[in-house]
């Protein structure tokens, strides 16, 4: 009888946890210090592979941001046509605006839906900025959805950006996150069709349900895009690409990142 009881209690567990389909850890063993990531794709900004001690390491390079503002526009109009085989009209219009935030993109996952999303940063630089995220639910236009730390603001915050303009969805509590620049943090997110959450260390920061609407600010009223009848890129499912985020002139390092599917 106690046999019983115990297979019909973990059978209980096992259809009340999620079930991962696939895991992908990007692997940097084989990349080339000084060079280009193989496994990302840099829409914009400066994107090379660095060393941190033993580990190799994505690095976002902002100092050259600021002396070559055409320069991203460029570059993300020759990735477009690599990762989506076009030269998108809507992409390309957005792509002056979208210069201000440099994304790398993953070449091995072509759309992520339900799962989790996570990175190992640390804080290198930066100026005007020094901002590390994950970028998400990218689409062919060059829409995206994008959690990120904010190291001046030591917040996170969820970002969208449509019609070639970054807009703030839900910032988390301001100064709660006073990290040690000289350590290594894990950023992570996880999707469940509309239930959005994100994680700093594993511990929770912030929560935002996908889909629902805008509330009246300080400023007054939200903007019409930030209606998801108006915002697809805000309408649950997600369904995109996804990659590494960053802002202006921030230099950051990235590893460790792993992309978890659930079925």
């Amino acid at each position: 009888m106690r046999q019983v009881r115990t297979c019909s209690a973990l059978a209980a567990l096992l259809v009340a946890m999620p079930i991962w389909a696939a895991e992908t850890k990007v692997d940097l063993r084989k990349e080339r210090v000084g060079r280009p990531p193989v496994a990302f794709e840099a829409m914009v900004g400066s994107w090379v592979i660095a060393e941190d001690g033993r580990d190799k390491v994505v690095m976002v390079d902002g100092r050259p941001w600021a002396a070559s503002k055409d320069a991203p526009t460029r570059l993300l109009i020759d990735s477009a046509r690599k990762l989506y085989g076009t030269s998108n009209e809507e992409l390309m219009d957005n792509a002056k605006q979208f210069a201000y935030y440099p994304v790398a993109i993953l070449r091995s996952v072509q759309n992520f839906q339900n799962g989790s999303l996570s990175v190992t940063f640390k804080t290198v630089a930066g100026t005007s900025d020094r901002a590390s995220g994950i970028v998400f639910n990218v689409k062919p236009n060059g829409d995206w959805l994008a959690i990120r730390y904010n190291d001046t603001e030591h917040n996170v915050a969820l970002w969208e950006f449509h019609n070639g303009v970054r807009r703030m969805v839900k910032r988390g509590e301001e100064g709660k996150w006073p990290l040690d620049q000289a350590a290594w943090h894990e950023l992570k997110m996880s999707v469940a069709g509309a239930d959005f959450k994100a994680f700093i260390d594993g511990q929770p920061a912030l929560e935002y349900t996908l889909g629902s609407e805008p509330t009246a600010g300080r400023r007054g009223p939200p903007h019409e895009d930030l209606y998801p009848a108006n915002n697809p890129v805000l309408r649950p499912p997600v369904d995109g690409r996804v990659g590494l985020w960053s802002k202006t002139d921030s230099t950051s390092y990235f590893k460790d990142f792993v992309v978890a599917t659930e079925k």
